[in-house]
């Protein structure tokens, strides 16, 4: 994506480790004109960064 570039400069300027997760799946076309994210993924993404949060 157009956006991951800059994670190796927020590792290097702040010195730490970045993670990247991604919830929308191949069939919601991201970025075209019929792009869609299912509220579910949404709702699970969440869900996922809080346990992630938790665990670390």
């Amino acid at each position: 994506g157009g956006s991951i570039p800059i994670v190796s400069d927020f590792n290097h300027t702040l010195n730490t480790p970045v993670v990247l997760m991604g919830f929308g799946l191949p069939d919601e076309n991201l970025h075209a004109p019929n792009e869609h994210f299912n509220l579910e993924n949404f709702d699970k993404g969440i869900l996922t960064i809080c346990s992630f949060l938790e665990l670390i």
